[in-house]
């Protein structure tokens, strides 16, 4: 005769759950109630679905025990006691409960993704741009019989002197910054080549480099943020001199000093993408390729060119957000609190937040949305105030006006960003605003690095 099995772990815990809620078996007579206290049993676990639910605000969750305690109670019931209304009411519950772990969701429109085509176009139009005036350049520095015809192997260091070779222009077409950035002697330097091959040491410290490289950081934050960082770019530059350093960014060096020609940088080239020279005439010091209508060729993509002095705060955080997507930074710029961008490094901090603005709608989301503010007057009288409203006469009211000082309104804005799948990404940020003057003010961004 054979022994009795052991009912797996899984069964057995579902067999006692069904034992200890009276459940075994099939579904009772037509009409019978559940057992009250099994359905209130079950609700007590259900409300702490739904109380999570709620504690998520539209993000997406997986259940925990307690959540799945929920449901397996009730599925259990509604099998049981098809027809009670209890039961009912508690499936439609938990069916709604278990549709919210999912999150949020809404349907993304081709409108809403414009923004992202009309970047490509840009892209093209730049890189056009940036392909001819490089050719130029580099048809420009040939001419003179100045450029070396070849990086590698480097001019040898004991066969060619300095004087010789200084002003010389060589192409650098393995500069991977900041990868082989490093600091010697308090100035900085990246290092192209290598140990076999030879090096050169190419200057970061001074305007021949930062007015380029900001050049094409300003490609980056209004044209196009693909630009790779720590990708390989081209740098032409001019040789300079020659210098015995260690390339190496750790401050305990082990590696050996080795030679190398020390190189002025004049232009950087992002294959693909841009071309930024040296311009000495601009107070920026450096121009990338079409720079000079990139306002002519976006404005027409705009479709948001200047925000009402009359808009709410809902329109100020959304139309923010459209500034972002169309990278339109001087209109994003007018919807802030003027103070939040004033002092010597306000506009820094400005840019910083923007680039990161940037990177999140490129990498996260691609819509957003806001629901309705709360209003709070902070300074001045409050004409809405309606409990104070009840107590006072209309002349009251007047002499409070009269003598309060000028009003000053705070608005909080929750808005819900969402990806292309279109989920909701995140939990609702909140936005803060500020008005001086009632009616006759207009709304400004408090908080303008506050994430969707």
């Amino acid at each position: 005769m054979q022994a009795a099995t052991t009912p797996r772990p899984r069964l057995l815990t579902a067999w006692l759950l069904a034992l200890a809620l009276g459940l075994a078996g099939g579904p009772v007579a037509a009409g019978e109630p559940a057992p009250k206290n099994e359905v209130t049993r079950a609700e007590h676990f259900l409300k702490k679905l739904e109380d999570k639910a709620r504690r998520m605000r539209g993000q997406t969750f997986k259940p925990g025990y307690e959540e799945k305690q929920a449901l397996e109670r009730i599925k259990a019931l509604k099998e049981r006691y098809p027809d009670d209304p209890a039961v009912e009411a508690l499936f439609q519950r938990a069916r709604a409960a278990l549709m919210e772990s999912k999150g949020d969701s809404i349907e993304i429109t081709p409108e809403m993704l414009v923004y992202r085509q009309n970047e490509a176009k840009l892209k093209e139009i730049f890189a056009a741009e940036a392909e001819a005036q490089q050719a130029a350049y580099l048809a420009s520095v040939r001419s003179t019989g100045t450029m070396l015809e070849k990086a590698f192997p480097p001019p040898s260091i004991e066969q060619d002197s300095p004087a010789s070779l200084e002003g010389r222009h060589v192409l650098l077409e393995d500069f991977e910054y900041p990868t082989n950035e490093f600091t010697e002697g308090g100035q900085q330097y990246l290092f192209v080549g290598s140990l076999t091959r030879g090096f050169y040491w190419v200057s970061l410290g001074g305007p021949s480099w930062i007015g380029p490289y900001e050049a094409v950081k300003r490609y980056r934050r209004l044209v196009n943020r693909d630009v790779p960082e720590g990708g390989k770019w081209t740098v032409v530059g001019r040789i300079k001199g020659v210098r015995l350093l260690v390339p190496q960014a750790e401050k305990k060096k082990s590696l050996s000093p080795q030679w190398g020609w020390v190189v002025e940088p004049a232009a950087i080239i992002v294959p693909g993408l841009t071309f930024a020279t040296v311009d000495s005439t601009t107070e920026l010091g450096g121009v990338f390729a079409g720079e000079e209508k990139l306002e002519e060729l976006k404005s027409s993509l705009y479709t948001l060119k200047a925000v009402p002095a009359d808009s709410s705060p809902e329109d100020v955080v959304l139309a923010y957000a459209t500034a972002i997507k169309e990278k339109n930074f001087e209109l994003a710029k007018s919807l802030v609190w003027p103070n939040r961008l004033s002092g010597p490094r306000a506009l820094d901090l400005f840019e910083y937040h923007w680039d990161w603005h940037q990177h999140r709608f490129r990498t996260f989301y691609v819509h957003v949305t806001a629901e309705e503010a709360k209003i709070e007057v902070q300074k001045g009288y409050d004409d809405s105030n309606d409990l104070e409203g009840f107590f006072l006469t209309d002349e009251q009211k007047a002499k409070v006006a009269s003598i309060s000082e000028e009003k000053v309104e705070e608005a909080t804005v929750w808005s819900k960003a969402w990806d292309e799948r279109g989920r909701q990404y995140g939990s609702p940020k909140p936005h803060f605003l500020r008005r001086v003057g009632g009616p006759k003010g207009r709304w400004y961004l408090l908080n303008y690095e506050q994430p969707y």
